[in-house]
């Protein structure tokens, strides 16, 4: 019963991203693309992402956060590939509504993961994508009995095998070039585990990010000129669009 209900969640998430994927990239036209003297955007491996995640989560009601770092490389601008590394950055009090009320226990959810993320829009700025992860972890929990009154630690458990699909929506503003700032929403489903674990970390987050684009980085240190190249191919795209209307 519970194996069916992850295939339809699973389903679903990507019945969605099939359906974003196939939308037009916020009305950018393939014409005014083609026509724009684009330099940079032609290369395979266009750029190289070093990106710090904070996302705001909950957990039957306990607030939490979750820390992340993902790396990866950007083909021609369109799709970038890579993994992440993710962490509670503290073990969170885990209060489910059927819990014990003789043990108190504290959780925390670590996990890796591949991410595939498609960009839906850019200019030299700004930027909206949608990335798709697969992972799996472990969840860790402390136990703590109640000995009058007040908590005492009997012990911990390790629950391992937690796998897990993530889609989002995201975006970011650029800074700098080699430097952005960015937010977004997401869900994260938890797969093939009881379902009093799956509940509180199968929700949706807030995600906020910094963003190191190390490509940039280094042309900006060797080849400014090919910087403003972009730059300048961006706009001419921009005034294209413009002048189709």
């Amino acid at each position: 019963m519970h194996g069916s209900c992850q295939i339809c969640a699973v389903k679903r998430l990507l019945f969605l991203l099939v359906g974003l994927v196939g939308l037009p990239a916020m009305g950018v036209s393939q014409d005014a693309i083609a026509d724009s003297p684009v330099i940079e955007r032609k290369r395979f491996i266009s750029n190289v992402i070093f990106q710090l995640d904070n996302r705001n989560e909950r957990y039957y009601g306990v607030g939490a956060r979750m820390n992340g770092i993902r790396l990866g490389i950007e083909i021609e601008k369109t799709l970038r590939v890579g993994f992440g590394l993710y962490q509670n950055n503290n073990y969170y009090s885990f209060e489910p509504p059927s819990a014990n009320d003789s043990l108190q226990q504290t959780i925390q959810l670590n996990y890796s993961n591949i991410f595939m993320e498609w960009i839906l829009y850019e200019d030299f700025r700004w930027e909206l994508s949608m990335p798709l992860s697969y992972g799996g972890g472990n969840i860790r929990l402390n136990n703590f009995a109640r000995v009058n009154g007040l908590p005492e630690f009997v012990g911990s458990d390790t629950i391992d095998r937690a796998r897990l699909i993530d889609l989002g929506l995201m975006g970011h503003v650029k800074v700098f070039p080699w430097f952005g700032v960015g937010a977004g929403v997401g869900y994260r489903q938890m797969l093939s585990l009881d379902p009093l674990y799956r509940k509180p970390f199968s929700a949706p987050y807030i995600d906020f990010k910094v963003k190191l684009f190390l490509g940039y980085i280094y042309k900006g240190i060797f080849k400014p000129e090919v910087v403003q190249e972009e730059r300048d191919a961006y706009m001419a795209e921009r005034a294209a669009r413009k002048a189709k209307r």
